[in-house]
């Protein structure tokens, strides 16, 4: 009893282990923004966004050096009393030195502003590349109910040229159909079982698709949970007030605004280099002398007199640089008005995408109600063709094509119904809401 026992715990185990493998488009989505590669490629990328911001904002600072040199010359050497000999020498030569920058025409303070501005931007990139791949993931997540429901529909098939069958062998039995019509039975059902089998292709290699675009390395015993809401009775939001909202929430919007601001940016860096720039500077320094086969003063003594400090202020005022300053410009200004362009461009594709996922469901729908008839008819003709067919009043070839009929009408059903909840999704996420 206690083997029976801990059996049928272990398989009780095994079974909600399993169990656990049906992934929902919650756990999809957020499995693969720890894991996927785009997102983290781009996270590194707005890292060293960072570092960039961090060493402009840096930059501000004065520097300190710290110099050393020794010297040795060997020959005719210059002496303390500013004459050549031949002696050998030695020179040890010391200092510490600070600059800083006081005025570059604000190209540091835009520089820094411009970092800023290309941070936010890369963040938003960020949010970008996390919908996008949501999207995709949303995308396979309902292809992949939609193969399930198309292999169900195929396996459907092979249960009716079953039944078919018997009735076949009924028939020949009691001398209503001939023997011929049991083999055109059996190529049915062998057309069927070929359906079945491509059906399952599509639906592994779709879940192949899933699977490679969570980063998961093996696929064995992955598969996704159902949808908890699949009816199409739901009514779609104007384009138009989704757009409005979408506007508030779309990171390539908030980034194609942004880019204008940092082309902005751009340009009064590269107007910069018109302006003088002011630096001061300071600095000590000393130096010891020894020479051969004379009597050298201590090392301490030496250092002390020798002490030389120095401040002092450079002013640089640019007259003329090739030009370079004025292309800068030029081509900043140049910049700035692609960035305008794509502004522009970034709001009217958003529209477009919008209106094409409003009228793809609108279309989805409408698909859904006239196939919903046309699964319901071929039902019934179905249905009545086998009682014909039964009583040998009806052809295979035309019991056939009813069958047929109702697989592909219900397959187009399935494709319909899919469509929409995958367009009402999209609009959903346009609007801001959380596509999980």
């Amino acid at each position: 009893m206690k083997k029976i026992g801990l059996i049928f715990v272990i398989c009780f185990n095994m079974s909600f282990l399993y169990a656990q493998h049906q992934w929902t488009l919650s756990d999809c989505i957020r499995y693969a923004m720890d894991n996927n590669l785009e997102i983290k490629r781009q996270k590194i990328e707005t890292e060293r966004r960072e570092i960039q911001l961090n060493t402009d904002r840096m930059s501000r600072l004065p520097d300190l050096n710290v110099n050393g040199t020794q010297k040795f010359d060997f020959g005719r050497s210059l002496t303390r009393e500013n004459t050549y000999e031949d002696i050998n020498s030695r020179n040890s030569a010391f200092s510490l030195t600070t600059e800083a920058v006081l005025f570059d025409g604000l190209k540091t303070e835009n520089t820094i502003a411009y970092r800023k501005l290309e941070l936010n931007i890369n963040q938003l990139n960020d949010e970008k590349v996390k919908n996008d791949i949501s999207l995709r993931i949303a995308t396979l997540y309902f292809q992949i109910l939609l193969n399930k429901e198309v292999l169900n529909i195929a396996q459907e098939q092979i249960a009716l040229s079953g039944e078919l069958k018997n009735v076949t062998e009924i028939l020949v039995a009691n001398g209503k159909a001939p023997g011929s019509q049991m083999y055109d039975v059996q190529a049915q059902a062998a057309n069927d079982e070929l359906n079945v089998t491509k059906a399952e292709n599509e639906l592994r290699l779709s879940i192949v698709d899933m699977v490679q675009l969570l980063e998961i390395d093996n696929m064995a015993g992955f598969d996704i949970d159902s949808i908890r809401e699949n009816s199409i009775d739901f009514m779609l939001e104007n384009p138009t007030q989704i757009y409005e909202a979408a506007q508030t929430v779309m990171p390539e919007i908030r980034s194609a605004d942004l880019g204008v601001e940092s082309g902005e940016r751009a340009v009064k860096i590269s107007k910069s280099g018109y302006y003088p720039t002011v630096s001061f500077a300071a600095g000590i320094s000393s130096y010891y002398y020894n020479f051969s086969n004379t009597e050298n003063e201590s090392f301490n003594k030496q250092f002390n007199n020798n002490m030389q400090k120095t401040i002092y202020f450079t002013l640089r005022i640019p007259l003329f640089n090739r030009f370079a300053t004025r292309n800068a410009v030029r081509t900043a200004r140049r910049n700035l008005a692609e960035n305008r362009l794509v502004k522009e461009q970034t709001h009217k594709t958003l529209f477009k995408e919008i209106q094409k996922a409003y009228y793809d469901a609108l279309s989805a729908r409408e698909k859904y109600a006239s196939t919903e008839k046309s699964v319901f008819a071929n039902a019934e003709a179905l249905r009545y063709a086998l009682e014909k067919y039964n009583a040998g009043s009806f052809t295979l070839y035309e019991y056939n094509d009813i069958k047929l009929k109702l697989a592909s009408s219900r397959s187009e059903m399935s494709k319909a119904k899919y469509e929409f909840l995958l367009q009402r999704k999209l609009l959903d996420f346009y609007a801001g809401k959380n596509i999980q």
